[in-house]
C-alpha cells in the first residue's frame, strides 16, 4: 500500500502553514499526501547530525493554533536521561524491538505569542500503543519493566526534533493515535494528570484501514471499530486537524511532520473525559486514553 496524492483534497489551514516550513520535509496537519520512500533512521533536522537542517521558521501571518487533546492515564514522565532519545521502538536497554512499519516523525515547535519564531529548548515527549494496542510503563498493562514507543527530545535552535517509531495499533474505544506533549521547561505540566500543551495526532481513515487488514503484524488485531470520525477527541480536535500527511509506503516505512504551536489552545472537553466511547481511563478493551 502506498498513500497517493489524490487520495486526500482537503487542505487545512495548518497545511498552509507547514508547506512554508524549510524545504525537504514531509506535509503535516492535514494536508495532501504524496507517495515517497518512507524512512527508518531518526537523524532528522532537529539532530546535532543534522545542524543545518531546516528549521520551523514560519510567517507571523500564518501563525496557527494547536488544539489541545487529554492527556490520558498512560503518561508516564519519562525525563531521565535514557528516554532522550529519537529512536523509541525498543526498551532503553535496546530489547524488546516493536514489531510494526516504521514511522520517521518529525516535529516543529514555534512560539505562537512570537511570530511563529522556532522554538529551542522544548522537551517533546511522544507515547502511543503498540500494533496490539498495549503501551509500554504501565502497571495495568503489565509492562511497567518496559519502556518502548515512549522518549523525549529537547528542540534545538531551529525548533525541531525527529523521532524514529512505528504506526501504532488500536484498542477499543479509541481511533488510531499517538500522544505528544511539550514543554518549556520539565517542571512545566510535569505530572501525570495535567494535559497542559498536550495534544494527539491522528491519521487517515482509509490508511489505517487498509494498514489493518492487509499488512502484519496489525492484521492480527483486524480493523478498529472505532473510526476517527466516532473518535470524541478527533472531532474535538477540529475534525481531525492533527492528523498526519504521510509520505512512503508499507515496506521501507512512513515520514510525516507536524508543526506544534506553542500555547497549545485548551479546545479539549476535560469535562467530559469518558462520553461517546471516548477516553476515560480504562486500559485497552474498556475505553482507554
Amino acid at each position: 500500500m502506498t498513500i497517493d496524492t489524490d487520495e486526500r483534497e482537503e487542505l487545512t489551514r495548518r497545511s498552509a502553514l507547514v508547506a512554508l516550513i524549510g524545504a525537504g520535509l514531509a506535509v503535516g496537519c492535514g494536508g495532501s499526501e504524496s507517495a515517497a520512500s518512507g524512512s527508518g533512521t531518526d537523524a532528522g533536522p532537529g539532530d546535532a547530525s543534522n545542524p543545518d537542517g531546516a528549521t520551523a521558521t514560519a510567517e507571523a501571518a500564518a501563525c496557527d493554533v494547536t488544539p489541545e487533546g487529554e492527556i490520558g492515564p498512560y503518561f508516564a514522565d519519562d525525563s531521565a536521561a535514557g528516554f532522550n532519545r529519537g529512536d523509541v521502538r525498543s526498551n532503553l536497554d535496546g530489547t524488546s524491538t516493536q514489531p510494526g512499519v516504521p514511522l520517521t516523525l518529525t516535529v516543529n515547535v514555534v512560539d505562537a505569542d512570537n511570530g511563529c519564531a522556532p522554538y529551542a529548548g522544548a522537551q517533546v515527549d511522544i507515547w502511543h500503543c503498540n500494533a496490539s494496542g498495549v503501551y509500554s510503563d504501565i502497571s495495568s498493562e503489565n509492562t511497567s519493566s518496559d519502556q518502548w514507543l515512549r522518549g523525549y527530545q529537547l528542540t534545538g535552535a531551529n525548533g525541531q526534533v525527529t523521532f524514529t517509531t512505528v504506526i501504532p495499533g488500536w484498542y477499543a474505544g479509541r481511533t488510531t493515535h499517538i500522544h505528544l506533549r511539550v514543554r518549556s521547561t520539565y517542571s512545566e505540566a510535569s505530572s501525570t494528570t495535567d494535559g497542559t500543551n498536550t495534544t494527539q495526532l491522528f491519521f487517515d481513515q482509509t490508511f489505517i484501514d487498509t494498514l489493518y487488514t492487509t499488512v502484519a503484524p496489525y492484521s492480527s488485531e483486524g480493523t478498529n471499530p472505532t473510526t476517527n470520525a466516532s473518535d470524541r477527541v478527533y472531532s474535538q480536535q477540529e475534525n481531525g486537524a492533527n492528523q498526519l500527511a504521510l509520505t512512503g509506503d508499507d515496506t521501507n516505512g512512513y515520514a510525516a511532520s507536524v508543526t506544534i504551536f506553542l500555547p497549545i489552545t485548551a479546545t479539549y472537553d476535560a469535562t467530559n473525559p469518558g462520553g461517546d466511547g471516548g477516553p476515560g481511563g480504562g486500559p485497552p478493551g474498556e475505553g482507554g486514553p
